[in-house]
């Protein structure tokens, strides 16, 4: 019988190894490890020489030795029991109630494990793995002197294997979140590349076209549409490196990153500089990157007309609740009475449409060149 001291004792024992495993399980992401552990806290909080974790397996009906520690090599990963009810393990599982034996040698109504027998163990304590889905398996703990398991030491046990269940099924359910995660980017990957390619394919088409017609009109027209697809292959290439999940983006790295693939596109004279900071929104990624490559490569065919050089500057910043884009050049300027946005072009067309994607307002003027300004939620 033990007294106040050796029960406080045993109490502080078992509540470290609690503690210590709790705060393990919630960022070990090795399931392995996990129930090693388990078995590890097993043996320190009840003071034994032998604990194992088994999980069942319906397509079995079988109890695996998943963990376990004091066992001779070729047990754990290997051993494996039906849930009989006349065995501790079975009875624990099936009931979803804990088997303590204090002694196997005077045990009458449950037999004796042959694993037990082989490793010398007389006493034993099986607790039930319960989780939301049902009972996992079991946890037990396992001694070679005969032993009482006290209402303390089963509190322990069950505490601790509920809490072993759960980690090990929440980290179960996260990789496989993963796993279907990794199996949907490259979907993704496949989709794009597919996109990229049809672009490309479209692209040589019209030009093939174009080559047809003597129309001077028609070909100018038809080089357009080609210009205008490449450059979308282009873009896409960028965007595709973005998918729903992300929350935000950093702004100055990503257009820093798009004005350089643009330059390859621009008119040798033509400079690009981007003054770009704060976060884009994930879902804003692709409708302000589509419309910052509008503006600039309608700034680079229009603004300059005459001449080999300009310049052209593409902006973003986070201003208040909301957030300022915004395109300008030091080319000739909007023709007098245009506001830019009466046009009825594509180019003109798209910029409305993704404008209007975005709950944003397009803001035309034209000073020593043409700036545009798309902005939400800031004061105009």
């Amino acid at each position: 019988m033990e007294n106040d001291d050796q029960i406080e004792q045993t109490l502080r024992r078992q509540l470290t190894a609690f503690s210590l495993f709790s705060t393990r399980s919630l960022g070990e992401s090795n399931i392995d490890a996990l129930m090693t552990d388990a078995c590890l806290r097993t043996r320190a909080g009840l003071n034994v020489t032998h604990a194992k974790l088994l999980e069942y397996l319906p397509d079995r009906d079988r109890l695996i030795l998943r963990a376990g520690v004091g066992w001779k090599e070729g047990y754990v990963a290997q051993y494996q029991v039906p849930p009989d009810l006349d065995s501790p393990i079975g009875h624990a599982f099936c009931f979803s109630e804990p088997v303590p034996i204090s002694n196997y040698i005077e045990e009458k109504i449950y037999r004796y494990p042959s694993i037990l027998k082989e490793h010398g163990c007389v006493a034993s304590i099986n607790v039930p793995l319960r989780t939301d889905r049902g009972n996992f398996g079991v946890l037990e703990a396992d001694h070679t002197e005969a032993r009482e398991f006290s209402s303390d030491d089963i509190n322990f046990l069950t505490g601790l294997g509920n809490t072993v269940a759960r980690a090990v099924e929440l980290r179960r359910a996260l990789q496989g979140m993963e796993t279907a995660l990794d199996e949907k980017q490259l979907l993704i990957r496949e989709m794009n590349h597919r996109i990229k390619n049809n672009l490309s394919l479209v692209g040589a088409m019209l030009s093939l076209q174009a080559r047809r017609f003597p129309d001077p009109g028609v070909r100018d027209e038809l080089a357009n549409a080609v210009a205008r697809i490449n450059n979308l292959a282009l873009v896409h290439d960028r965007l595709q490196l973005f998918t729903s999940s992300v929350t935000t983006v950093e702004a100055a790295a990503h257009f820093n990153d798009l004005c350089e693939m643009l330059r390859s596109l621009l008119p040798a004279g033509v400079a690009l500089t981007p003054k770009c900071s704060g976060a884009i929104a994930g879902d804003c990624v692709e409708s302000l990157t589509l419309i910052a490559n509008e503006l600039v490569t309608n700034a680079a065919k229009y603004a300059f007309e005459g001449r080999e050089e300009g310049s052209i500057e593409l902006g973003y910043r986070e201003e208040g609740a909301g957030w300022r884009l915004w395109v300008k050049d030091d080319g000739r300027g909007l023709p007098p009475g245009h506001d830019g946005r009466s046009g009825s072009s594509f180019g003109q067309q798209l910029l409305t449409t993704l404008a209007a994607r975005l709950n944003a307002e397009l803001r035309y003027a034209s000073d020593g060149g043409t700036r545009v300004d798309v902005f939400r939620g800031v004061m105009r």
